[in-house]
Formats: C-alpha cells, structure tokens, sequence
C-alpha cells in the first residue's frame, strides 16, 4: 500500500473517532510534501483550444514545473460534461485532478442525473483559477446602446427580435431576463460555441449572451456592440461597460468559475491546500495574468474555502433563477 492512501486512512479514522474537533496541532496531519510521486492527469470537460481548455494548460504547465512531474490535460468533452463526469468516476485514484467549471456543481447537478449521486457529494473544491468575462451583446444594426433601450426595443416589436446564447449559466442569465420582463423574444438555438459569432456578426441573431472570446472578433470589425458584462464587477478590459446589475437586470448576474476538484478520499485539507498555494503561485505570473486575459477569462486564484464559498453563493444565486424559470425547460 503506498504512503498516501495509508495518510488518507488515518486522516479518515480521526474524523471517524470525533479528532476533528482536537486542536489543530494535534492531529500532526501529514505535509504530503511526497506528493506526487508521480504523473498527475487533469480531465476537463472542455474541447481543445477552447478558453477554458487553455486555462487548464496553462495552469498544467505551471505546476508542472513547480511539481517537478508532467501534469497531463485530458479532454473529455460532449454529453454536457456527463463524458467528464464519467471518465473522473473510473480516474479514482489520488493523482487525476478534475478541471472544471462551478456551474458543473450547481446548474449541473440540476440539470441531470448521471453520476449525480456517485460523484458529486464525493467531489471537493481545491481552488478556482480563473472566471470566464460573458457580455450582453447586439448586431451593429440593432439601435440599442444599453440593456434598457434593448428591452424597450423588444417591447416595440414583439417576437421580432431573436436571441440565443453560449451554454449553461448565460442562457440561464438571458433566459431569465427574458422571463421576469415578460419580452416577446425568440431564442434561436446553437449546438456550437463557434457558430454564434457569425450570427451575431452577420445580423441573423439580434442579442447574445456570450463568453466575450466569442464575439471580440466582431465588435473588432464593428459588427457587434457589448452592453453589459454578468459579472459582479466590471472588467478591467471594459472600464466603461456596466455590469448587468448596474444596468438595472441584477437577475442577469451570473459569474462562472474554473478551477480544480478532487475526491474528498484522496485529497484531504492539507493537500487541497497546498494544491490551490501552487495554483495562486502559478497565478502570480504578470505573463501568465497575459495569457489569460487573452483568452477572455480572468484570474481568480484562491483557497479551497474561497472556491467553496463561491459556489455556493453560485448555487444560491442558480435556485433564484429557478424561482423564474423552467431550469430544464429553458435549456431546450
């Protein structure tokens, strides 16, 4: 048996026999400065080359160098991460990591049932790495400049005005809009990321609710304008864009963190620990910080209680747009 399921175990029989409760320093809890002890394997859910897939490398190419061992992305993408979810359930064993989005853990668990009760109460926060910026944006034909001017625009021409989104929490934030101001909108369904700029830029679809990698290209060619970003704050990159609850829509607020998970069996707090210091790390990096913004998506480095607490003020923030949408309903 290798050293560390046998750390696990023990770590296991003190919170069995009530030492979670004893003072810190009792417990001696282990270091894990032997880990890994050997090639340690990322699985995400995202197609390569996607912005997210581009975090997990760089953030594999990062603490690989700090491990001294190859960190390996898999990509697991399709099914609507029940692809990932799978290949994570068979990868149990201490040295596959799952990069993934908070979103998996809220809307997800929602949204379907495959492994649901097999790996998610299994599956822990380890630390967030990065947030993707998503924007509210119209074709350039559309006269609207403001969140407000487009809601009043799509009151004047009822279902004449089309509407479509990337997947999860953006069609959820639109969707839910769209809901609670009772707007006449037709949405136009993508199975793609990569086919809504097009629309977008071409004028086929008049509002999308979109990673903003996905629609730089045609606000750079002047064919699309960002009105608002669903983050909590505005982005540095966009100083003067509101943020949605600025703009008077707070029930479009959402904010979608990426970052590690672990099995709660195999990576204990001491390790999630030091796992999110190397992440934070890693993040430190002014050229890293570069990479990043390039792709649209943001440091968010932290702690595991931080990525915990966030997906839970995410999973708070999901059951309110429950309260206004058919949640499976609005993914048709």
């Amino acid at each position: 048996m290798s050293t560390v399921p046998i750390r696990v175990a023990t770590f296991l029989a003190i919170l069995a026999t009530g030492g979670a409760f004893a003072p810190r320093a009792a417990l001696a809890f282990p270091t894990f400065s032997d880990w890994p002890s050997r090639d340690v394997k990322l699985i995400v859910p995202f197609p390569a080359g996607s912005a997210d897939d581009v975090a997990a490398r760089l953030y594999a190419q990062g603490l690989s160098r700090r491990w001294t061992r190859p960190v390996i992305v898999e990509n697991k993408p399709g099914s609507d991460a029940v692809v990932v979810r799978a290949a994570f359930a068979n990868a149990d064993d201490d040295h596959t990591l799952l990069y993934a989005t908070s979103s998996m853990m809220t809307a997800g668990s929602l949204l379907r049932r495959p492994l649901r009760d097999r790996t998610m109460p299994d599956v822990v926060p380890i630390g967030s790495g990065a947030s993707t910026v998503v924007v509210v944006a119209v074709a350039n034909h559309v006269p609207a400049r403001s969140l407000k001017q487009l809601v009043e625009l799509v009151r004047s021409k009822p279902g004449e005005l089309t509407w479509a989104s990337g997947p999860s929490l953006p069609h959820f934030s639109f969707a839910a809009t769209v809901r609670r101001h009772g707007l006449d909108m037709m949405h136009v369904p993508h199975s793609e990321g990569l086919t809504l700029e097009p629309d977008l830029s071409e004028g086929r679809v008049h509002a999308m609710c979109l990673p903003l990698e996905l629609v730089t290209s045609a606000v750079g060619r002047g064919k699309a304008r960002i009105l608002a970003v669903t983050s909590p704050h505005r982005d540095v990159m966009l100083p003067d864009v509101p943020t949605v609850a600025e703009a008077g829509f707070p029930e479009m607020e959402v904010e979608d963190l990426s970052g590690l998970f672990g099995w709660r069996r195999h990576t204990p707090p001491e390790l999630r620990d030091r796992i999110a210091a190397d992440m934070r790390a890693v993040a430190d990096d002014p050229i890293f910080r570069e990479r990043l913004v390039a792709i649209g998506q943001r440091v968010r480095a932290g702690t595991p209680a931080e990525f915990a607490a966030a997906i839970g003020r995410q999973r708070i923030r999901i059951q309110q747009i429950v309260h206004i949408i058919d949640l499976k309903g609005a993914t048709k």
